[in-house]
């Protein structure tokens, strides 16, 4: 398969594997009515895929980045707070509890799914340098029944190595190609699911060097096999 397949429109869940995120949210969750707090879950969940990730040795950073979107994910789905923009009426990101549709939206309409994460050390477009890129590549199902993805883009601050989310996208037109919405820019850019950029405006192609990735299927191969 190819390193950007998970942006194919299916009409089954690619998802196959997931964190722990579910069991340590209900172990260490009491109340009903408490605020919750997503850092704290969000590391439990990282310390406990680190912990399976100690013999595969799995990039460390993706494996942290992993374990917190999973959580959010997980939270998100239990709060109403997910993003579907294929349920929107605007490009802005909305958390779906703001639907009118929301009651009658299914579970895959309500759960972004992570498939796969990305590291691009760098990428240049219209002048604009971005380095330690991730993409993070997520699906959710639309209004057709369909699983569609849904992409962030995050990079990495040089204080605590922190994740900072700047760019976010879908495929909005049903047409393979994914628009990108990317904070510093003016204009959606596209990405198709051969891994090129395409600016709209200037009809330049830049093809994503995939430094290294992670999909479902490795997370699969460090977590400890149910019975």
């Amino acid at each position: 398969m190819g390193k950007f397949d998970s942006l194919q429109e299916t009409s089954f869940s690619k998802k196959t594997t997931y964190t722990r995120a579910e069991e340590l949210f209900s172990t260490a969750h009491f109340s009903k009515d408490a605020e919750i707090d997503y850092t704290y879950f969000e590391n439990l969940n990282v310390q406990d895929l680190h912990e399976y990730n100690r013999k595969k040795k799995l990039n460390k950073n993706i494996i942290t980045l992993w374990a917190k979107l999973e959580m959010k994910s997980f939270i998100d789905y239990q709060l109403g707070n997910t993003i579907n923009p294929y349920f929107s009426n605007t490009s802005k990101p909305t958390a779906i509890k703001f639907f009118s549709d929301y009651n009658y939206m299914t579970e895959d309409q309500r759960y972004l799914r992570l498939l796969d994460i990305k590291y691009i050390k760098s990428l240049v477009l219209q002048g604009i340098k971005f380095s330690k890129i991730y993409m993070v590549t997520y699906e959710i199902m639309n209004k057709d029944n369909k699983f569609c993805p849904y992409i962030e883009l995050y990079t990495q601050t040089e204080i605590n190595n922190t994740f900072v989310k700047f760019a976010y996208g879908y495929d909005s037109n049903k047409n393979g190609k994914v628009e990108l919405f990317i904070d510093s820019f003016n204009y959606p850019v596209l990405l198709n699911n051969k891994g090129f950029i395409e600016l709209p405006l200037s009809n330049v192609r830049k093809k994503l060097d995939v430094y290294d990735y992670i999909t479902d299927d490795d997370i699969a191969k460090i977590l400890p096999k149910k019975n």
